[in-house]
This record gives C-alpha cells, structure tokens and sequence, in this order.
C-alpha cells in the first residue's frame, strides 16, 4: 500500500496544472512561430508544418481529455491503480504534445534559417529520437525510480542486436548526413543521378533521414535512398553560372537562302521568353546532303525546369518565321531505280 500511495504521489505530482499550463504554452508557441514565418516559406515546407501542426492538435485534444479524466478520478474518489493508469497515460500523452511542439518549433527555426538547405527534416528526425530517448528515461526515472543508465550498461546484447536489426536504416541516415555535410544540392535545386545504367532527375523538394524527395519534370514524386545518392553520381543543373545549352534542328531545302534562314532563327530565338541573350544563341550548319541542308540552333537556357517549355514556345516561333518568308522544311525524298515489268 505505501509502494502504491508514493507511485501514485509521483504521478499526481506529474500532473500538476504548472506542467500541462507550461506545455500547452510551448504548443502556441509552435502554432505561432508557423504563423509568423509561414510567408518566408515554399508550399511543400509550408504544407509539411501544416500537417506537423495538425498532428499536434490531435496530441493536445488526447492529452487534455487523458488529464481531464484523471482529474476526474481523483476528485470521484477512485482506486489508486485506476487513477495511476490513467494518470500514467495522461502523464506519457502530455510528454508526446512536447514533444511534437518542441518538433515543430525546431522545423520552424531551421526553415527560417536555412530556406533552401535540406537539413531540417533529417536534424529534426534525430532530435526528436534523442529527445524522445532523453524524456522517457526520465520519466521510467520518475514515476518507477529506475535507474536507466544502469539498465543501459547490462543490455550491451540487446544493443548489438539492434545494431544488426537497423543496420540498413542507420547506413541511410549517415548517408543523409554526409548529403548534409557535402552539399552536393539544395533544395529546390535541379539534378540528374546516375547509379548503374539507371538515371533520375527531378528538382529536389526534401532531405529526410532515409531519402531524398524529387519531383521530376513530369511531376512524379520520386523517393530515392540516401545510400544510392550518396553512392551515385549527381549531376546539379542548378549550381551552374552559365545557362544551359539546349539544340534545335531544322532541315532546310538545299536551295534555301541560308543567310535569311539563319537571322529569322536567330530572331526566333531572341523573341522567346526564357533564352538568353547572354551568351547569344547561335545558328550552325552542321550537315548537307544532296535533298537537304541542316541548321542547328544553339540556345542557351537558364530555367532548367522549363526548358521544355521554352523550347516549343521557340520552335513555334522559329517556324512561324520561316513561314512568313517563305521557307519551308525540306521534304523526305524517295528515289525509284530500275526496271519495272509491264503487266500482262
């Protein structure tokens, strides 16, 4: 009876209006840092706190009702197990709001520190494991009087199993890490990796501790493990000081007034929104035949996500010219030889 009077002692004291007053404070906080600094952010980071800040709610609404109902226990008179039950549970639901509130102001701090870093979803996934670690050894610690270290240092068997069971999960976070540390991209950068014969690219939307979020041309998420970036090789169209070079070809007839042909492409490309003027595109004969002549165009492209875009915008340009002035696009030619036998 007096082990049962002090653990329920213990937890009563745990659930003093101080406590719940304190973290229910740290929730607004976390509401109002989202609020404050929701405009400095992109929609993926915006709609992420969003749904951080949903699961927080519910976390507030679960503990407030667990805290509500061991109040309730209590003032009804009711058996020391039931209201240490409850108030355990009540105790355990209070500790994941602050935690889900300390997670969000995190994400905040470092979304409005680092805007195009992919650091803070991997960070704030380490911090809230460390955290969470850290919290229920303290409370084992409090309500139970379990000494956790100790417990620690006799488990060195368990340890090593669940090195061995999160062998794979551990080798993606460090591969995170050292995405982290070497800086190959940042998000919203645009980037093409290579592992094998395989190639992906997309633009980079988020670093988590296990993967890498893109979304590619098309608009295809695409989840690649931190090992297979870290692994394979990166190619980051975003980090470039020139613009990108992209080719149109045009066959032209071998009769064609070359000269023309080649200013109204350079025109052409002058008038599309998206090419560069700097350096300047450039028209290049590049092969000639006996049916054709053919003109390459040189484009130089900064948008690297629209450059497909941009490059109908210009072909429709370049042949709605052509056509103003007369020239056309050279023909397929199909040439007969021989005898043909009359029928009979």
């Amino acid at each position: 009876m007096l082990l049962g009077s002090s653990l329920l002692a213990r937890i009563l004291e745990l659930l003093r209006w101080q406590g719940v007053v304190g973290v229910s404070c740290l929730a607004l906080a976390a509401w109002g840092l989202k609020v404050l600094w929701r405009a400095r952010w992109s929609p993926s980071r915006n709609r992420l706190l969003s749904a951080q800040l949903r699961a927080l709610r519910d976390a507030v609404l679960v503990a407030a009702a667990a805290w509500a109902g061991a109040q309730g226990l209590v003032y009804a008179g009711a058996s020391s197990a039931l209201v240490v039950s409850v108030g355990f549970v009540a105790v355990v639901a209070w500790l994941h709001v602050a935690l889900r509130a300390a997670r969000v102001c995190v994400l905040a701090w470092l979304f409005a520190n680092s805007e195009r870093e992919g650091v803070p979803l991997l960070l704030v996934d380490i911090f809230t494991l460390v955290a969470s670690a850290v919290l229920f050894g303290a409370l084992l610690h409090a309500v139970f009087l379990i000494e956790v270290t100790s417990l620690l240092a006799t488990s060195a068997v368990l340890s090593v199993v669940l090195g061995l069971a999160l062998q794979d999960t551990l080798g993606q976070l460090f591969a995170g890490i050292s995405l982290q540390l070497d800086r190959p991209f940042r998000l919203g950068d645009w980037v093409e990796v290579r592992f094998g014969a395989e190639r992906v690219g997309g633009q980079v939307l988020e670093v988590s501790w296990r993967a890498t979020l893109l979304l590619a041309i098309s608009e295809e998420l695409i989840t690649i493990p931190n090992k297979t970036m870290a692994a394979g090789l990166v190619s980051n169209f975003s980090g470039r000081e020139r613009p990108f070079v992209r080719g149109h070809l045009f066959r032209l007839p071998l009769d064609v007034d070359l000269p023309l042909a080649k200013r109204l492409l350079l025109q052409a490309a002058l008038e599309t929104e998206g090419v560069v003027s700097t350096p300047a595109p450039v028209p290049l004969v590049i092969e000639t035949t006996e049916s054709w002549v053919a003109v390459k165009m040189i484009n130089f492209v900064a948008d690297y996500g629209n450059q497909f875009t941009i490059g109908d915008a210009y072909q429709a340009r370049a042949l709605a010219l052509l056509a103003a002035h007369g020239i056309a696009l050279a023909g397929p030619r199909l040439s007969l030889s021989g005898s043909v036998a009359p029928p009979r």
